[in-house]
């Protein structure tokens, strides 16, 4: 059955910064090739990381990471190489703490802190929680997922129908797990770091705390934008 089209693939090179929007995804097991690679570590605390709700001046960079492996942070059309101490400096200040930037293994470890390792969210469903959260506009980088649907069933939350069922996009073949369910994450806007805590209230009193699936990968591949997505 075909189900609609991918519209938007976002990947998170560091964990709790801005994402990178890409034409195509090399999906692997573990999950999105450069996916959640680096994250700021607390030094005082081994293994624990910055995240957005307590750090969320980490999305005024952008991020991209090079071909050749190499993690660059954008702000305001100037680059910054990660080894920057500048970028270093200024987030330590923020943080109120001494960080280190940190290189995880997706390959070895598995997702970091999701169930699954793909996000799956549709625009349908944002439209729908726009409304409810009654805000004009909303932005689905807050929800972090890694692909974003058009969905030929234009009814909101239609993909947590998918839960327990393969879609195939392109010559992957996912299995959608179970519904993401949401956190105090999603109250910060990714461009303005405004925070609104009814965002969370919502979608907890509307839809149960679900806002998007997660999904396994039997089939690896490559998923481009404008592929259409089937149901199995």
């Amino acid at each position: 059955m075909n189900a609609g089209t991918v519209r938007e693939l976002i990947r998170y090179p560091v964990k709790s910064m801005q994402g990178e929007f890409l034409s195509a995804i090399r999906v692997h097991d573990y999950g999105v090739e450069g996916d959640r690679v680096f994250a700021w570590e607390k030094n005082d605390k081994p293994g624990e990381h910055l995240t957005i709700p307590d750090s969320p001046f980490l999305l005024e960079y952008d991020v991209k990471l090079e071909e050749e492996g190499t993690l660059v942070f954008i702000k305001e059309g100037e680059r910054f190489e990660q080894d920057n101490q500048k970028v270093q400096k200024e987030f330590e200040d923020k943080a109120g703490r001494r960080i280190s930037l940190v290189h995880t293994d997706p390959e070895g470890t598995g997702p970091s802190y999701w169930d699954s390792p793909l996000l799956l969210t549709s625009k349908e469903s944002l439209k729908e929680l726009k409304k409810l959260c009654d805000r004009e506009e909303m932005d689905m980088l807050r929800f972090r997922p890694n692909l974003v649907m058009d969905l030929e069933e234009e009814k909101p939350f239609v993909e947590e129908s998918w839960i327990g069922k393969d879609i195939k996009i392109n010559d992957v073949i996912l299995h959608v797990e179970k519904g993401c369910e949401r956190c105090a994450y999603i109250n910060v806007d990714a461009n303005t770091q405004e925070v609104d805590t009814n965002v969370l209230k919502t979608v907890v009193k509307e839809n149960k705390q679900i806002f998007g699936v997660y999904a396994s990968v039997k089939k690896t591949g490559t998923i481009n934008v404008d592929d259409t997505i089937e149901v199995l």
